[in-house]
């Protein structure tokens, strides 16, 4: 290692806190050359005591690409000190004491020996990408380090380590390294209007570009934006070589990118995210940044998850800049404007937010912990654990939210759940083989290779294409290998019946029955989707969905991108593999007319399967009925008489003072009790025009014990005997509830009406002798005392005929006239 590196100065201080700490964290920034200096550095140290090191990359590129750097530093051959692991292929040997793995590839290490007895330091790199893998393996080995390995070394590594989470939640020394990166000039080039495509943006700054010296790399958000730039920039440019670069490449071309240029060679490389950390291309001096990435986000209501195009974080643009600046100063286009930058996202959003998160959850049932039980940079989102919890039900990998062994044997393969289901299923059907083939197929191959929505049809086409050899044949290979179960011979199913039946054992929840005649189609799981117009399935009724794009909602939101046709025979299969999945029940519609039309329905999710009329319903299917008519349309279909209504007021005034004795008879607290007071009264209701019959005052008052009965006419009266003798009723409708009575039949009362054992005074409403409010009091020894002189000076001449005394506390009250008082007394 003869070039020095700023992370060199660091070396023996990262040494001497992992001699003396099992945890430490490292800031390094890009260009500090911390990936491959760090595990070199380390890995001869005491403490290790013969064991191993291993550091988890992204990315395959960036694991390929340290081992092989570091090995060529060593003066060795990958395999030999230093090695990888990535799917489908592994460079180790007895002699490996570094191995660069994916991160998901230390999970499954992890669930086959929890201590990782033969290694003594793990290392994440790039964690500030924080990707779901990293976030869950950080996990676990914290905690088998906790409880089992107290010795085991954790090194995180990040480029932005000083203003991420992790700080907060991981208990460790903390050391910054700062980057060896050359100046960089900053330019920045918004398009200038919406009409601008993104590939003749970039064409136009790539021109711009052309004029300093060094090859250029453009970062654009996906395949399809490099398809279209390279197209572009063939076309026009001469004697420049336009390279691409991402995960779809095979080995060969993605090394023809990031190779050395040849003398007087002038390249462009387009790539996508996968050149932003781990990888250094020789004399790239201009980045051309596109300010866009594409990221997966999980959408619940499909099932599926969904490539969303958007802005990168402020921390991916600095990451993406100092590309230009490793060997030399260098240019950076930034294609957005220069006022939007502080307005990114200070750093990449974590993959855990946004994720399916069914296979995280399957591997915490396999190690045995709950996801509250570990120590989480960002903890996953309830609602997103929720779903998962539903679809491993779903697909009998646990039982009583425990993994089944089914679940065991499922978390075991390097694939989704959903297809690890399928594929041990389709080992017991004989067709293994099949299943392990239609995975590879739908994982690795590209959406521009396409040429048609009917699986079957691109298995047919797909084995003549050369990738089939290069990457499907051996990963469907591998998932052969690996199946730990015997496979069955084929018990007569077809080829094509095979095909919709691994789909659907995959994606139940995306079985699709067409609406009417129409091209849309509604899927078990509620959601609408339509058929492209290329469609090769515009005849066919029943659809097993492998891919669907869109936007999760809506019948016109989602579009059906490939599937394969379902037969009745399949459906019965289905049933057969996964009866959870189908159930049968009496489902009721009322009519406009008032009258119950009912019907066994067989159903998958949302879809119908077959239904039958129902001439006949039991008495407890009645008590149902009404009990789902009461919840949806509420009570207002009951009638509501003047005492049925005083009632219910009178009842929630006495709540409303104790809520633990008195029952909640508000329109939400009736409906919820509806099966206590309700359900008895409707025994012969069997129309909705029968409802208007209930007593409705008798049904309320079925919910008091007898007690309470009594005490509900002593605390709240209906109505109460005034001074003059009458008795007036007390109106409930409004808080507090009012007394409404003429003046005079209160003359002598000198106290104030109360009810529920003097608590809730009564509002009183002092009327005149017509009839009409003269005063609203809830004190009437004040009225009498400070404002009955003003109103009987304004009343005494309206009304001469009734009496008007001076002193009314000494008057006798009356609801006569003064003649007829007068007569009385004669």
């Amino acid at each position: 290692m003869t070039t020095s590196l700023p992370i060199d100065s660091l070396l023996d201080d990262i040494r001497q806190n992992l001699s003396s700490h099992n945890r430490l964290l490292l800031s390094a920034a890009p260009g500090a050359g911390k990936t491959t200096r760090v595990p070199l550095a380390l890995m001869n140290e005491r403490w290790l005591d013969g064991r191993k090191i291993l550091m988890l990359e992204p990315r395959r590129i960036a694991t390929r690409n340290a081992a092989t750097y570091m090995a060529r530093q060593l003066g060795e051959s990958v395999g030999q000190s230093v090695g990888y692991r990535i799917r489908l292929e592994t460079r180790v040997s007895a002699d490996t004491r570094i191995e660069v793995v994916t991160e998901g590839i230390l999970t499954r290490m992890l669930q086959q020996d929890p201590e990782l007895a033969d290694v003594g330091l793990i290392i994440f790199d790039e964690f500030h990408e924080r990707n779901l893998h990293a976030d869950l393996a950080l996990a676990l080995v914290q905690q088998a380090q906790e409880l089992l390995r107290d010795d085991l070394r954790l090194l995180v590594m990040s480029a932005t380590l000083d203003n991420n989470e992790i700080r907060k939640t991981f208990d460790a020394p903390f050391l910054h390294s700062e980057g060896r990166t050359y100046p960089i000039e900053l330019h920045y080039r918004p398009r200038d209007n919406d009409n601008v495509t993104l590939a003749q943006q970039v064409s136009r700054v790539v021109s711009e570009a052309l004029t300093h010296e060094g090859d250029i790399l453009v970062f654009l958000p996906g395949t399809a934006e490099i398809r279209q730039l390279q197209a572009l920039l063939d076309e026009k440019l001469q004697g420049v070589t336009v390279l691409p670069l991402h995960g779809q490449l095979n080995d060969q071309q993605q090394k023809q990118a990031l190779a050395p240029a040849i003398a007087g060679q002038r390249r462009i490389i387009l790539a996508t995210n996968i050149a932003e950390s781990s990888v250094t291309i020789d004399s790239v001096r201009i980045v051309i940044d596109s300010g866009l990435e594409r990221r997966v986000s999980f959408q619940q209501a499909t099932g599926t998850s969904q490539l969303q195009t958007r802005y990168i974080s402020q921390a991916s643009a600095i990451q993406r800049s100092g590309r230009a600046g490793r060997q030399a100063a260098g240019i950076c286009y930034r294609l957005w404007p220069q006022s939007q930058q502080e307005r990114l996202e200070p750093s990449i959003r974590p993959e855990i937010l946004d994720a399916d998160l069914t296979s995280l959850l399957l591997q915490l049932k396999l190690w045995g912990a709950d996801a509250d039980e570990l120590n989480w940079v960002t903890a996953p989102p309830s609602r997103a654990l929720s779903h998962a919890r539903t679809l491993l039900s779903q697909l009998n990998m646990t039982a009583d939210n425990q993994l089944t062994d089914h679940g065991r044997q499922c978390a075991t393969l390097p694939t989704e759940p959903r297809w690890s289901h399928a594929l041990i299923s389709a080992a017991q059907l004989g067709v293994a083989d099949k299943a392990a083939t239609i995975i590879a197929l739908l994982q690795e191959w590209p959406h521009k290779l396409r040429a048609s929505d009917d699986l079957q049809r691109l298995l047919n086409q797909a084995e003549r294409h050369a990738l089939w050899k290069q990457r499907v044949n051996p990963l469907a290979s591998n998932l052969l290998r690996l199946l730990d179960s015997g496979i069955s011979q084929a018990d007569g199913i077809s080829d094509t019946d095979a095909t919709a039946l691994i789909l659907a054992l995959a994606w139940p929840d995306r079985i699709a029955q067409r609406r009417s005649d129409s091209d849309n189609f509604l899927l078990a799981n509620g959601v609408g989707a339509r058929l492209a117009a290329n469609s090769d399935w515009h005849h066919a009724q029943w659809l097993a969905v492998a891919d669907l794009s869109g936007s999760g909602s809506g019948s016109n939101g989602n579009t059906i991108r490939m599937a394969a046709e379902l037969s009745v025979a399949c459906i019965e299969r289905l049933q057969s593999l996964m009866p959870a999945l189908f159930t049968s029940s009496a489902v009721v519609r009322w009519l406009d007319n008032g009258q119950l039309q009912c019907e066994q329905q067989q159903r998958l999710g949302a879809l119908i399967l077959n239904r039958q009329p129902l001439t006949t319903m039991t008495h407890e299917d009645w008590q149902q009925v009404w009990l789902d008519f009461f919840h949806t349309e509420g009570l207002n279909s009951l009638s509501w008489n003047e005492e049925a209504q005083s009632l219910r007021q009178r009842l929630a005034l006495l709540h409303q003072h104790d809520s633990s004795q008195w029952p909640d008879v508000s329109d939400e607290g009736l409906k919820q009790t509806a099966e206590d007071w309700l359900l008895p009264f409707c025994q012969q209701a069997r129309h909705q025009r029968d409802l208007k019959k209930i007593d409705t005052a008798a049904a309320i008052r079925s919910l008091l014990p007898w007690d309470k009965l009594q005490q509900l006419d002593q605390l709240t009266p209906t109505h109460w005997q005034v001074a003059s003798g009458s008795h007036i009723r007390i109106d409930y409708s409004q808080t507090p509830p009012v007394l409404a009575v003429k003046l005079q039949e209160m003359f002598g009362y000198e106290g104030q009406p109360s009810i529920i054992d003097q608590r809730q005074p009564l509002l009183i409403h002092l009327l005149s002798p017509a009839g009409r409010p003269l005063q609203v009091t809830s004190d009437l020894p004040h009225f009498w005392r400070n404002t009955y002189s003003e109103v009987r000076k304004d009343m005494r001449g309206r009304y001469p005929k009734h009496p008007w005394p001076e002193d009314p506390l000494t008057f006798t009250a009356t609801r006569l006239t003064n003649r007829a008082l007068n007569r009385n007394k004669q």
